[in-house]
């Protein structure tokens, strides 16, 4: 599975905003979230690479309130994934989310606690 998003959580979204624009001309789009993030267009569309978003780490209980970049993988099924990560020694750090209108989404870590995500796509999850 190649990662297909990005998830950062930075401590001040306006000034990290502010410096990636700059910096790294990424284009930012707030997401309907009931919190504030936002979706990172990290290139112009049909660049290689992959897109993400960023949110605060208030916002991001597994940051431990530290900033954090995080991998998303997408799964076909993710409540299979989900039991496999468990049976090799994994957790299941965030549960199974509804992502509106995106699709199902939870954070697992390796044994190790290295985090990754994992998306199911489902533009009807609530």
């Amino acid at each position: 599975m190649k990662p297909v998003h990005f998830d950062l959580s930075v401590r001040d979204l306006g000034q990290a905003r502010e410096f990636l624009e700059a910096v790294l001309d990424w284009r930012f789009e707030r997401f309907p979230m009931p919190y504030e993030c936002y979706r990172i267009q990290a290139g112009p569309p049909g660049e290689p690479g992959i897109d993400g978003s960023m949110g605060s780490v208030k916002d991001a209980p597994v940051s431990g309130g530290n900033p954090l970049t995080q991998i998303t993988m997408p799964v076909a099924n993710l409540d299979e994934v989900l039991s496999r990560v468990q049976a090799h020694g994994g957790r299941i750090v965030e549960p199974r989310t509804a992502i509106p209108g995106v699709g199902w989404y939870a954070t697992c870590a390796e044994p190790g606690g290295l985090l990754f995500g994992l998306i199911q796509e489902d533009e009807n999850a609530r």
